[in-house]
């Protein structure tokens, strides 16, 4: 439930304490859960949502890169690319070269 709450919202992201009242449970149950069932925060696992939203529109858009920084709810392309590289062992810019074989 969180989890989708969470995909709901990947252009403006919302806070933990907003996907914990969406779902009717306190903050700190929410990190609990996230971290017994999931094995990561909630934070960082909303992280991960909005990066592989990202790759997807990477390899099937002609999208720049920037608006797609917009449209996952990053708020800098610099901070876009810090995640994404975390998460996907490339930048963004070098996902798009190899999505587009070259």
């Amino acid at each position: 439930m969180a989890t989708r709450r969470m995909e709901e919202n990947v252009e403006v992201p919302l806070s933990m304490g907003q996907v914990a009242d969406l779902v009717g449970i306190s903050r700190r149950q929410l990190q609990r859960l996230f971290m017994t069932h999931v094995g990561i925060s909630p934070a960082k696992h909303y992280v991960r949502i909005r990066v592989d939203h990202a790759k997807r529109l990477i390899e099937g858009t002609r999208m720049p890169l920037v608006d797609i920084a917009i449209a996952c709810g990053f708020i800098s392309a610099s901070h876009f690319s810090k995640c994404f590289r975390n998460l996907q062992g490339k930048t963004p810019q070098q996902c798009r070269r190899r999505s587009r074989g070259g």
